[in-house]
């Protein structure tokens, strides 16, 4: 059983109950039998922290009663997963008003819209689009066929999977607790310094850390200029 801010990695298979057809997975063997694999995605177990809601609610809910180890195949209705179909989402909009943000819709495909979002297109006929601005998933019951593989119990170990989180797997970054586990010092490496994003990369490491790790400590960030570092 996990409660709030137990740190588990999972692997799974996702599908559509109605279907069967599989929708997502962790797994490169899966992926590849399923025809949905892609070659630029690092198949790997999933890290969920409990409590933080980046996975599907009713996954998550779900987890709760997991064991390390355990393997489960749970079913997710709608209203857990990617919510119930809404009517009033599906809209027409002109084709000149998509070609003129350079969309060239055509059915089923899946386009950003300029407001933000996404619409699938669903049909295209005599000027007008019919958009659906549900989730793709919307209204379909969801099953996870779902193992536990690793739980981290240690601070270190979930900083350090906090750390490649936020700045991946072969990152370069390197820190240090004290003993009182008041302090998490981390060691910028020069390589990162010109990275457009570190300040925010920076930010939410940190709050990840205080959030689900250590609420009473200080995480600092020491980045160490000299002559070498110009070089």
């Amino acid at each position: 059983m996990f409660k709030d801010n137990d740190f588990v990695y999972i692997d799974y298979v996702s599908k559509i109950k109605d279907t069967g057809e599989v929708i997502d997975t962790t797994i490169e063997e899966e992926a590849k039998k399923a025809n949905i694999y892609d070659p630029e995605k690092k198949y790997k177990p999933l890290l969920v922290i409990i409590g933080e809601h980046r996975v599907l609610e009713g996954l998550e809910e779900a987890l709760r009663n997991f064991n390390e180890g355990e393997q489960k195949e749970i079913e997710i209705p709608p209203s857990k997963a990617y919510g119930e179909r809404d009517p009033s989402k599906v809209k027409l909009v002109s084709l000149g008003e998509l070609k003129r943000q350079g969309i060239n819709p055509k059915p089923n495909m899946v386009i950003r819209l300029a407001e933000g979002g996404y619409a699938t297109v669903k049909s295209v006929s005599g000027g007008r689009v019919i958009l659906d601005l549900n989730h793709p998933y919307a209204g379909k019951t969801i099953i996870y066929n779902v193992k536990v593989v690793k739980v981290l119990k240690d601070e270190k170990e979930k900083i350090q999977a906090l750390v490649e989180r936020w700045f991946g797997e072969n990152n370069k970054m390197t820190f240090e607790l004290t003993e009182d586990k008041k302090s998490v010092k981390f060691e910028v490496p020069k390589d990162y310094f010109l990275l457009e994003d570190l300040q925010t990369r920076k930010y939410v490491l940190a709050k990840d850390i205080i959030t689900f790790v250590l609420p009473e400590s200080v995480v600092s960030f020491v980045e160490n200029y000299n002559k070498e570092t110009f070089k």
